[in-house]
C-alpha cells in the first residue's frame, strides 16, 4: 500500500497527473508501432533493463529480447495483437542492458489505432521469481525469508488463514495478524461480485499445481476501501497436510493506469464522449447490421467567435456543457463523438425520419438553452445536418460526408437543422 498512500489521483485526472504516473510507475510501459517498434516508453524501462528510449526507439525488434525468441516467434506475436487481441499478465524472461537475465510479468494489450499497435507492460519479478524459488529451503529459513518477505504472504487451511506475513496485515489493512486468521482468502473478493467469489473458490480449492499466471482480483480491506491485486496460489505441504499459499502484490496504481490508457485511446479527454476513431467503430458495425439508423453531425453557431471573446477556459467548458446536453438527449444505445474542435457526430440506432425530427426539434431546443458558465450565462445555438441510413448512403464515409453537406444547409439558417437532400 506503500506506493498508493502517497498516491491519490481525482475522478478526472489532468495531464499532469497522467505524466506523474507515466514518470513514476514501476513497470515499465512501452507503446508500440505497427511493425512492433518502440515510439514511447517510460524512465522504468531503463530501471528495470537498462535501455533508454534513445537506444531502442525504431528498432523493430528491441535488443533486450531472448535469443531464443525468434523473429518468427516476433511476428507471430505481431499478428495476434494486430487481430486485437490482448496478450495479459504472461511471465517471460528480458535481457539487461549488463547481460543479466531478469524475469518479467509481460502484458500487451492492443490497440490498434493510428499508427499504435499495443501499449506493452513489464513488471519486473526477478526478485519474486528468486522468492518462490527460495522456498525449497528449510522451514525456519523458510519462514524467516516470509516474514520480511515485501510481498503479502497467506497460508490457507481448507477454509481458514492459518498464517499471514507481515505485509499481508499491512496489504489487507488488519490492525494484527490475528484479524485475518480463521478468514478465508475469498472473504476479502468484494461481497456483490458472487461469480468472482465464486471463481476464486472454485480455482483455490481446485488447485493441484503451482499457479504461476497471477489471478487479478478486486479486494476489500478492513477500512472499507478497494485494492487491486494480483495472487499467485501455490499448493504446499505443511505437517502433512495440503495447505495453499498465496502470495498477493498490490497493483492499484498499474490497474487504473492500464484503464486510463484504454480510455485515452477511446474518449475523447476533455467532453468524455467516444473519439472520431470510437466513433467510426461503431458506425462500421451499425451498417454491418443493416437496421435503419440515422447520423447527425452537429457544431455550435459562432463558436469561433465566443472562443475569441470569452477565452478558451470558457470555450472549453462549453464544449463540455453541449457534450452533455447530447448526452442527456439520447438513449444507451446511441452514440455521441467528437471529430474535433465544436464538432461532433450522434449515432442514433433504430430510427426513421419522423423519429429523428421529433428528437432534434427537442435537442434544438435544449442547446439554446443558456449556458452557465463561471457564475455567467452564455448563449449558443447548434446547427444539425442528418443522413439516413441506408437512404442517404451505404458506408461510413458516404453517411459521414452526406451528414456534413446537411449541416452545411443548416447553418446558413442557424438554430436549424436539415435532412440531406441529393
Amino acid at each position: 500500500m506503500d506506493e498508493l498512500t502517497n498516491f491519490r489521483i481525482g475522478v478526472n485526472p489532468t495531464i499532469d497527473e497522467y505524466q506523474l504516473i507515466w514518470e513514476n510507475t514501476n513497470d515499465a510501459i512501452l507503446i508500440l508501432r505497427n511493425d512492433g517498434a518502440i515510439v514511447q516508453a517510460n524512465p522504468a524501462l531503463k530501471d528495470i533493463l537498462g535501455w533508454s528510449l534513445v537506444e531502442v526507439e525504431g528498432v523493430s525488434r528491441p535488443p533486450f529480447f531472448m535469443d531464443d525468441f525468434t523473429s518468427a516467434d516476433h511476428q507471430k506475436q505481431l499478428n495476434v495483437l494486430r487481430k486485437g487481441e490482448s496478450t495479459l499478465y504472461f511471465e517471460t524472461k528480458r535481457k539487461h542492458k549488463d547481460g543479466t537475465i531478469k524475469d518479467v510479468l509481460a502484458s500487451y494489450r492492443a490497440i490498434n489505432k493510428d499508427d499504435v499497435l499495443a501499449v506493452a507492460m513489464y513488471k519486473d519479478i526477478t526478485r519474486e521469481k528468486h522468492t518462490q524459488r527460495q522456498l525449497t529451503v528449510t522451514e525456519s529459513c523458510y519462514r524467516t525469508l516470509v516474514e520480511y518477505s515485501p510481498d503479502a504472504i497467506l497460508v490457507q487451511n481448507d477454509d481458514a488463514l492459518t498464517f499471514a506475513n507481515p505485509e499481508a496485515v499491512k496489504l489487507l489493512g488488519a490492525k494484527n495478524v490475528d484479524q485475518l486468521i480463521g478468514k478465508a482468502i475469498w472473504d476479502f473478493i468484494e461481497p456483490t461480485d458472487e461469480e468472482d467469489r465464486s471463481r476464486v473458490i472454485d480455482a483455490l480449492k481446485s488447485l493441484e499445481a503451482v499457479k504461476t499466471e497471477p489471478m487479478i482480483e478486486k479486494l476489500v480491506r478492513f477500512d472499507g476501501t478497494t485494492i487491486w491485486v494480483e495472487m499467485i496460489a501455490i499448493p504446499v505441504q505443511h505437517e502433512g497436510e495440503r495447505v495453499i499459499q498465496a502470495i498477493l502484490r498490490d497493483i492499484t496504481v498499474r490497474k487504473y493506469y492500464e484503464d486510463q490508457l484504454t480510455y485515452m485511446a477511446t474518449y475523447d479527454p476533455m467532453t468524455g464522449v467516444v473519439n472520431r476513431s470510437s466513433f467510426i467503430d461503431a458506425l462500421e458495425k451499425a451498417v454491418e447490421q443493416k437496421d435503419a439508423f440515422a447520423v447527425l453531425y452537429l457544431d455550435l453557431d459562432k463558436f469561433k467567435t465566443i472562443n475569441d471573446s470569452l477565452g478558451h477556459a470558457v470555450g472549453d467548458e462549453l464544449l463540455i456543457q453541449f457534450a452533455g446536453k447530447m448526452t442527456d438527449n439520447i438513449r444507451s444505445e446511441d452514440v455521441v463523438g467528437r471529430i474535433g474542435g465544436d464538432e461532433f457526430l450522434i449515432l442514433l440506432q433504430d430510427m426513421n425520419p419522423q423519429k429523428v425530427e421529433k428528437i432534434v426539434s427537442r435537442m434544438l431546443k435544449h442547446f439554446s438553452e443558456p449556458y452557465v458558465i463561471a457564475g455567467q450565462e452564455v448563449l449558443a445555438t447548434s446547427s444539425i445536418g442528418i443522413a439516413m441510413y441506408p437512404a442517404d448512403g451505404a458506408d461510413v464515409a458516404t453517411l459521414m460526408d452526406n451528414a456534413d453537406q446537411a449541416l452545411y444547409k443548416a447553418k446558413e439558417k442557424r438554430n436549424h437543422f436539415e435532412f440531406y437532400r441529393a
